[in-house]
């Protein structure tokens, strides 16, 4: 069982990290780690087999819409209230976000 166990790396791990652990913090994390592990091998033994029979949205029908042409927005109107959209090929220029 996980939970038993006393070996849990700490220490290195946290001198990759570039944390200094007190004794009583490195103890801490290790029980909080295997406590941690506890419970994944809880959920990885549990037994999720199939749904019941009934259970799904695959057996609702998705409404459908008819698939209708409309005209769309012309490039101009489109742009309109673009900050700086000018020139050919009709590209907006924005302000600089990331340096």
């Amino acid at each position: 069982m996980p939970a038993e166990r006393e070996d849990f790396p700490v220490a290195r791990v946290a001198a990759l990290a570039r944390l200094r652990l007190s004794p009583d913090e490195t103890a801490l994390y290790r029980e909080q780690l295997a406590q941690i592990l506890a419970f994944v091998g809880q959920v990885t033994a549990a037994d999720f087999g199939a749904p019941p029979a009934g259970v799904g949205a695959s057996q609702v029908p998705a409404p459908e819409r008819p698939d209708a042409v409309c005209p769309s927005l012309s490039p101009d109107s489109a742009l309109a209230n673009a900050p700086d959209a000018s020139g050919l090929p009709r590209l907006v220029r924005v302000p600089k976000v990331l340096g």
